[in-house]
């Protein structure tokens, strides 16, 4: 989990008509009156599948909504199914879209190597499939994101407001981590580079994540209670802990101007959570948007529809393209005012 999203047209069919006859420039041929025109074949409906780890998350039911949304528009039927990242799951829903009599497939990767063949074996039954999260060659389309790159966001983000704002002489940092996922590693270690690149008097305290989030945060505390930082690698992880947190520090009289949470995804909580920081009552600092609620699965839809029709992508998107890191803290918060509660 180390360091998505949004935009086209319908398939036109075209019939010609050859006229025959003796003559060099024959006379147009009047068409049939009454009832003897032939009935125009109707356009197949198109189908896309939409394939991910679960349904039922914040950013998950944004995305849905994103891309049914379009597909209500353009007259495209949607499917969509959960696979709890489990390749085998993952590999059998999308048979069952094959099945469905899809045109496209957008689907999560969680293991690319276990999921060429199938990539494989889509696009050469004229599948369009637009992969995101990790990069499979076989696929038309990816959208990625270097979980490195991300961590990297979220670390320089708490450090620059932590050298800004914390006058301790050394400042340290909780990174609440996970340690038994290749790409959850790497966007510890990127939270960790960025920290310690953006904060000139940074330390930081790495510890697993393993089992309740506040639970975890305070057994942190009580190692170093002197933390003023926690970071993590996604919001659902410390949200919980910014409250908890904020609770006890407002409880002990410490000053809550020195104190910072971090992460990334701007779920709606996150983002409440910010906007209360800048109104003096919460510690949540700052969350990555990465366009997950509207410009990643616009993108994604947009290109799997374009693929489907031989047409070239929608205009400001490739074959690989990757999600634009955008840094959510108090001094932009107003501009996600839909979301607040």
């Amino acid at each position: 989990m180390k360091k998505i999203l949004a935009l086209i047209m319908l398939l036109v069919l075209a019939f010609s008509f050859a006229a025959c006859g003796g003559s060099s420039t024959p006379e147009p041929t009047p068409a049939p009156s009454g009832g003897d025109e032939p009935a125009p074949e109707p356009t197949k409906q198109l189908c896309i599948g939409f394939n991910t780890n679960g349904l039922t998350n914040e950013t998950m039911s944004f995305m849905v909504d994103v891309m049914r949304d379009y597909c209500n528009q353009n007259n495209i039927k949607f499917l969509t199914a959960e696979d709890n990242n489990d390749t085998a799951v993952t590999i059998n829903n999308l048979e069952n879209f094959v099945s469905a009599g899809v045109n496209g497939i957008i689907v999560r990767i969680n293991d690319p190597v276990g999921m060429t063949p199938t990539i494989q074996e889509l696009v050469d039954k004229g599948i369009t499939v637009v992969s995101y999260d990790e990069y499979v060659e076989a696929a038309n389309y990816s959208f990625l994101c270097s979980f490195y790159d991300l961590g990297y966001a979220i670390g320089s983000m708490a450090g620059k407001w932590a050298d800004e704002h914390i006058p301790d002489e050394k400042i340290v940092c909780g990174l609440m981590s996970v340690e038994i996922v290749e790409a959850a590693v790497n966007r510890s270690d990127g939270i960790q580079d960025g920290f310690l690149d953006n904060c000139s008097r940074g330390e930081v305290f790495r510890s697993p994540f393993n089992g309740d989030q506040v639970d975890c945060w305070n057994n942190m505390l009580s190692a170093r209670p002197e933390m003023k930082i926690c970071a993590s690698l996604a919001d659902a992880m410390v949200t919980g802990v910014s409250e908890a947190w904020y609770a006890d520090l407002v409880g002990a009289g410490k000053d809550i101007s020195q104190y910072g949470v971090f992460a990334t995804d701007a779920t709606d909580i996150a983002l409440n959570l910010i906007k209360n920081a800048k109104d003096g009552k919460g510690i949540y600092r700052g969350t990555i948007d990465l366009g997950l609620k509207d410009r990643v699965p616009l993108g994604m839809i947009q290109c799997c529809h374009a693929g489907i029709l031989g047409q070239d992508p929608p205009a400001g998107y490739g074959t690989t393209n990757y999600y634009e890191f955008k840094y959510v803290t108090e001094e932009n918060i107003d501009e996600y005012s839909t979301f607040f509660d």
